[in-house]
């Protein structure tokens, strides 16, 4: 079985939008406080995107340190788009992290990884976006009432603009896959998705 097909597994095994969480989102079944809840504590898993983003770039080779470097610098600046939304529901930017949350943050962020770690679970981060933010900003719509630009940037650029930076992750790791560990890179790949469903957990559970 080959490293993608591998991967593709770990990917479907993780798939956060099957969470409780997520799918009462997609119901309508969300309070206005929940909600709030959410945007405060996820907040922390964007901010360590952007830290893993810098990381991997730091720790890449010149020939491709520009291109993550403007990648890192992206996901630094979609913290302020993710705000707009905190804003639309009340949360708070300054939000305290719960455990599951801080645990989550802690792993996205990891910047001690190898670069082909890094691109992997980068990788399996962004590939997943597209959709689940298609399904965050259509419930928004359709069953809370919030349509406002502001209010679904994040979600609007995440639903083109990762399937860019996911088939660019891709090819970067094609390229180094050569004699590398797949099954420590598969681990990091689990333990980020892993990572996310329990901060859902936690939000959940609030």
């Amino acid at each position: 079985m080959g490293f993608w097909h591998r991967l593709e597994e770990v990917r479907d095994h993780g798939d956060v939008l099957r969470h409780p969480f997520y799918t009462r989102w997609s119901a309508g079944e969300l309070s206005a406080d929940e909600l709030s809840v959410y945007s405060g504590q996820y907040r922390h898993a964007v901010v360590a995107l952007a830290a893993a983003s810098a990381g991997a770039a730091r720790a890449a080779e010149p020939e491709v340190a520009a291109e993550l470097w403007e990648h890192a610098s992206e996901e630094a600046d979609h913290v302020a788009l993710w705000d707009g939304f905190v804003h639309a529901v009340g949360g708070s930017t300054s939000a305290r992290a719960l455990p599951e949350t801080a645990a989550c943050a802690e792993t996205w962020g990891r910047t001690e990884r190898p670069l082909l770690e890094s691109l992997v679970a980068l990788y399996v981060i962004e590939a997943a976006q597209p959709a689940i933010a298609e399904a965050k900003r259509v419930g928004l719509r359709d069953h809370y009432g919030i349509a406002e630009p502001s209010a679904t940037a994040y979600f609007d650029v995440h639903v083109e603009r990762d399937v860019e930076h996911a088939a660019a992750g891709r090819e970067l790791i094609e390229a180094r896959l050569g004699a590398a560990d797949e099954d420590a890179l598969l681990g990091a790949a689990e333990s980020v998705l892993v990572a996310n469903w329990r901060l859902l957990d936690g939000v959940q559970s609030a």
